[in-house]
């Protein structure tokens, strides 16, 4: 956490709001040392009007060269939001973030009447500065930058001078918003931003080269090397878009995956996964993938699937994901898990590849907004809607996953 900031910020914000500029709502975040370890060590127990997080009244952002000024329909709440709340991010990221801040990274807004989404990525070009060699080959969700130039580091929601999704109004970059074809309900055009990750995971792990470049942004220009059958191991927003992300991609192999809840499982199937199981254990015994006991009452196995996606963000889930995957296959970590005491053993002896995944470059953006009229269902997934007022109870219909997808409606 970033806690040097929070003063000459909220000083900045208290200055504002006092000018002749209009007030808006916003979902503020303001780092608390004492805050973040109560979370961390209570998790789901910690009361959500006891986080770092209040309702405040700001200032509308004001307009930097290249920006447009947006008027938010929706915004998601993220599994990495809840991470930033509740204490489970990597303290080794936290210089790649600023704060206070108002959170928020998955967008729907309006411009001019029109419906737009935004990237949320600050890489270069909003900054400022010449191309780094990540933006010059088009990674610019990886950007060298992220934490120079004009703004504080971090991406929209994450940046103490560009604030996100949870609140009335926001600022974005011309190049960052897209518009969405009419046809497209809202409830899945929030789900834009985490599909992109999806999109550009599976592209890492599966993809043949480079997708075509921005000018000829096409959804389905890549090849993709696919494995013979693929287990998602989570069905919460990133795994049921996995799992429909690969049957729009051409994926006709058998598909897998793991939910823990009715309603998961539901639409897992209704995406199309061919089979869903309870349990990881019990995807690997289906798959006759063979167990053995060791000392100190340890398992390991042999066989299993050839393509893993990892979903749930929890340390348990990729080290299931390590042992799931068969000799030889590839595990693609989707979900963000933090610090934790992980068993490498499988890697080596088994020779299983693990390919991490970072958000999305602009033309995974892109191509994303481009395939949303293919995604049809998956706007079920948007289970509840909260005013910003009800912040708690949305934090809290999250956390304890009462719903799929929780958005605020501001």
């Amino acid at each position: 956490m970033q806690t040097s900031t929070a003063a000459p910020v909220t000083q900045s914000l208290t200055r504002l709001s006092t000018g002749p500029r209009a007030l808006m709502r916003g979902l503020l975040f303001t780092p608390s040392v004492p805050r973040y370890v109560a979370a961390k060590l209570l998790g789901k127990r910690y009361p959500p009007r006891a986080l770092s997080l209040q309702l405040a009244n700001l200032p509308e952002p004001e307009r930097p060269p290249g920006f447009e000024r947006l008027k938010v329909r929706l915004a998601g709440i993220c599994g990495s939001d809840l991470a930033l709340l509740y204490g489970k991010q990597a303290p080794t990221l936290s210089g790649m973030f600023s704060f206070p801040a108002v959170l928020g990274h998955e967008i729907l807004a309006e411009l001019g009447g029109v419906r737009v989404v935004v990237n949320p990525v600050l890489a270069c070009l909003e900054r400022g500065l010449p191309d780094c060699p990540a933006c010059a080959r088009g990674d610019d969700h990886l950007c060298l930058n992220v934490a120079e130039g004009n703004f504080g580091p971090g991406m929209l929601g994450f940046c103490k001078d560009l604030g996100g999704g949870w609140a009335q109004r926001m600022v974005a970059h011309r190049e960052r918003i897209f518009p969405i074809a009419e046809g497209v309900p809202d409830e899945r055009a929030v789900l834009t931003e985490p599909a992109a990750v999806v999109l550009h995971g599976l592209r890492q792990a599966w993809g043949e080269g480079r997708p075509q470049a921005r000018s000829r942004a096409n959804p389905h220009t890549q090849r993709m090397d696919w494995p013979a059958q693929i287990l998602v191991i989570g069905a919460g927003t990133i795994g049921l878009l996995a799992v429909k992300m690969l049957r729009v991609l051409g994926f006709q192999g058998p598909l897998f995956a793991v939910a823990r809840h009715p309603r998961q499982a539901e639409l897992a199937r209704l995406f199309g996964a061919n089979q869903v199981f309870p349990s990881t254990q019990e995807a690997q015994q289906a798959a006759r993938a063979r167990r053995y006991r060791g000392i100190l009452g340890s398992v390991s196995w042999r066989g299993g699937f050839e393509g893993v996606v990892e979903a749930s963000g929890s340390p348990a889930g990729l080290q299931e994901a390590s042992w799931a995957v068969r000799e030889g296959g590839r595990v693609l970590l989707l979900g963000a898990p933090a610090t934790a005491f992980h068993d490498f053993s499988p890697y080596w002896f088994r020779e299983v590849g693990l390919i991490g995944s970072y958000a999305y470059g602009w033309d995974d953006f892109a191509q994303t907004v481009g395939l949303l009229p293919e995604m049809s269902g998956v706007e079920q997934m948007v289970t509840h809607q909260f005013a910003l007022e009800a912040w708690p109870e949305a934090i809290k219909t999250a956390v304890r996953r009462r719903g799929v997808k929780v958005v605020f409606r501001p």
